[in-house]
């Protein structure tokens, strides 16, 4: 289903395509953690009491096959990954040790968070994040929430499967039109 652009989403995307023409190939990647690399695990299954049990006190619910796609993604496409995830709030030093505990390969993708000032909307945030730095190509969002404007960038997750191979497929559909 199509929703209406928003002012700013017609904005974003001249400035997309005009960079496209010069030459440019940045990918901007908002990535969040809850619902796509961090997968929910229904509590009482086998899954759900394995990673308790592997994670011990860590708080590590990491999907290391989702982080993969991840390095995978990051190798394949010219991304920089701008955490969006409320985990921005925890700053962007210890958003980028969890990746790199999780598995993450190259720490110099993750570029950036959102803004940390206040809480507001996911989609809000990308939108300024987008309109405050307008040097990119594309860009992606890997979430497992709705956002109505950017549905055409989105890849939304199921929380109890995250980033999974057929999320993946989807991306890099996407990625391929930048």
């Amino acid at each position: 289903m199509k929703h209406e652009c928003s002012p700013d989403l017609s904005m974003i995307e001249y400035i997309m395509h005009a960079n496209r023409k010069k030459g440019l190939h940045k990918i901007y990647l908002f990535l969040d953690f809850d619902g796509v690399i961090n997968v929910f695990y229904r509590e009482g299954t086998a899954a759900y009491r394995k990673k308790i049990k592997d994670s011990g006190n860590s708080f590590d619910f990491a999907d290391r096959k989702a982080v993969e796609r991840l390095n995978r993604f990051c190798e394949d496409y010219p991304v920089q990954v701008i955490i969006s995830s409320s985990w921005r709030f925890g700053r962007l030093k210890g958003c980028i040790a969890y990746l790199k505990h999780a598995g993450l390969k190259d720490e110099k993708v993750i570029a950036d968070t959102t803004q940390t000032a206040s809480f507001q909307e996911r989609e809000a945030d990308i939108e300024q994040y987008l309109l405050a730095h307008p040097d990119f190509s594309g860009f992606l969002i890997f979430d497992d929430m709705d956002m109505p404007h950017f549905e055409d960038y989105l890849v939304k997750t199921d929380p109890f499967k995250g980033w999974n191979a057929e999320r993946d497929r989807s991306a890099r559909r996407i990625a391929k039109k930048f």
